[in-house]
């Protein structure tokens, strides 16, 4: 059974993906050019003035928050368990109405994936409420860097006024920096929004190999029992991509992880332009470009043996989850990596024809006839 693509413009999801914008700085822009696109005046106009909103005390909190990892996680789990959310208030009372020890537990349900007890075990369930428990956990997690692993264990010891912190910077951010553009933000995307329609409905496969780097649900090879597979299949019939001004270029995958709430791609305004007709000397170049790095050659090694689910691989890589995300997106520029919807999740698996096919052209234009 195919997923069916519901294409959407979603207030909540894009305000998640202007403090992203704002909280990494240069590096969004530089995520930009690395495509070789030029961030367009909007993009910038937009930068420079939330930025100049922004108190020094929010800029320092906006920096703090964007390395604690978790953070967007939990941000995107208020929206896919309320899909009745249609705007930025909404998602902020929902945010208020959750409890410390709520919030908390979201945040070590990020970064402590592979250490957590399983679902079904109850240790999984009494440690939600288990202070010293957490920190327990903390110690056995690995972090990519010390400096990420201080600030969420201080979350740990002190979730009540790390919430508070949280919470403040979300109204502030929302009021001083974002709600100002916020209406010309949504009008741009809608503006765009009509072509991404049009290519859908015209060739709805091509529109996800193309833009989403999807292939069709599998039917879970590896689950014990046939209820299983249809379980997958079922969760997996809705995914929502959600067209973004700030996500700019490529796209990013959300899974409910098997929650029971819908999956959600956030899909860049301005991906069409990397499908644009250009001359075949650019089009080889940008994918020698694309390859001309180690951990993505490392990545596609990996993607050789099977399926790779992110965390694994930064894990496997000693990277961060959000860097196998930004290697990604040069990849699945190339067609050569595609998502595979399986056991709940997302996994990354490579597409060797699409691979091999642009190394053929180019050693085929040194053959003699």
């Amino acid at each position: 059974m195919e997923s069916t693509l519901q294409l959407t413009v979603h207030p909540p999801m894009e305000f998640l993906y202007a403090l992203f914008a704002a909280g990494t700085g240069k590096h969004f822009t530089e995520m930009i050019r690395s495509y070789d696109l030029e961030p367009s005046d909007d993009i910038k106009n937009a930068l420079r003035n939330m930025d100049a909103a922004l108190s020094r005390y929010l800029r320092q909190e906006l920096e703090y928050f964007y390395d604690l990892s978790g953070v967007g996680y939990i941000l995107y789990k208020t929206i896919a368990a309320r899909p009745e959310l249609e705007d930025i208030p909404g998602l902020l009372e929902a945010f208020r109405a959750k409890s410390a020890p709520e919030f908390l537990f979201e945040i070590l349900q990020s970064v402590c994936k592979n250490t957590l007890p399983p679902k079904e075990d109850p240790a999984y369930r009494e440690l939600s409420e288990d202070r010293e428990g957490q920190l327990a956990l903390l110690k056995r997690t690995p972090f990519q860097d010390a400096e990420r692993k201080r600030r969420v264990t201080e979350a740990a010891e002190n979730p009540e006024e790390i919430k508070m912190r949280f919470e403040l910077l979300l109204s502030r951010f929302y009021a001083a920096a974002y709600a100002p553009l916020e209406e010309g933000i949504i009008s741009l995307i809608e503006h765009g929004r009509e072509n991404y329609e049009r290519s859908l409905g015209e060739d709805p496969a091509d529109f996800k190999q193309k833009y989403i780097s999807l292939e069709n649900t599998k039917n879970a090879e590896n689950t014990e029992t046939v209820e299983t597979a249809r379980e997958v299949q079922k969760q997996a019939e809705r995914c929502y991509v959600h067209l973004s001004f700030f996500k700019y270029v490529g796209c990013h995958a959300y899974s409910s992880y098997g929650s029971g709430a819908d999956d959600w791609f956030v899909l860049g305004l301005y991906s069409d332009r990397l499908f644009q007709e250009s001359r075949l000397l650019e089009k080889q170049a940008a994918f020698f470009k694309v390859l001309a790095d180690p951990k993505r050659i490392a990545i596609l090694r990996l993607l050789k043996e099977r399926p790779w689910f992110g965390q694994e691989l930064a894990e496997k890589l000693d990277i961060s989850p959000p860097t196998v995300s930004y290697h990604m997106g040069f990849l699945q520029q190339t067609g050569a990596v595609s998502f595979v919807r399986t056991d709940n999740r997302f996994y990354y698996s490579l597409n060797i024809s699409r691979l091999i096919e642009p190394l053929r052209q180019f050693i085929g234009g040194f053959e003699e006839e």
